[in-house]
C-alpha cells in the first residue's frame, strides 16, 4: 500500500510539474520563466524521490510477504518494469529541464546586453 500510495503521489507531482513547465513556456517574461522552471524542477525532483523510494520498499515488503506464503517461486509483473521505466525518464526529464533553463537565460542576457548597447550609442 506504501508504494502505490507514492507512485500516486509521483503521478500528483508530475503533473504539477507538467503544468509549472507550460506556465514557464507560456511566460515571455524570463525572470517569471526561471521562477516557473525552477519549480517544477523542484517537484519534479520530489516526483523522482518518490517512484524511486516506492520501487525500492516495494520488493522489500514483497520479500516479507514471501516468508510468509507457501509458494516457491514468486516473480515481479510488468508494472515493476513499467515502474523502472518512468523513473528513467523522469530522471531523464529534471535533466533537460536544467539544460533547457540554462540555455535560455543565457539567450535572454545576451540579447539584453546587446539592446543595452545600441541604446547607449544612440
Amino acid at each position: 500500500m506504501a508504494s502505490a500510495a507514492l507512485c500516486v503521489i509521483c503521478l500528483l507531482l508530475d503533473v504539477l510539474a507538467t503544468f509549472m513547465t507550460a506556465l514557464g513556456l507560456n511566460n515571455n517574461d524570463p525572470a517569471v520563466k526561471t521562477r516557473y522552471y525552477r519549480i517544477a524542477v523542484w517537484v519534479m525532483t520530489l516526483a523522482l524521490i518518490a517512484i524511486l523510494v516506492a520501487l525500492i520498499l516495494y520488493p522489500v515488503f514483497f520479500v516479507q510477504e514471501l516468508e510468509l506464503g507457501n509458494r516457491t517461486l514468486w516473480e515481479f509483473g510488468w508494472a515493476y518494469g513499467v515502474g523502472w521505466g518512468a523513473a528513467i525518464f523522469l530522471f531523464g526529464a529534471v535533466v533537460l529541464l536544467l539544460c533547457d533553463q540554462e540555455e535560455e537565460e543565457i539567450y535572454y542576457k545576451e540579447r539584453t546586453i546587446i539592446h543595452a548597447e545600441n541604446d547607449s550609442r544612440a
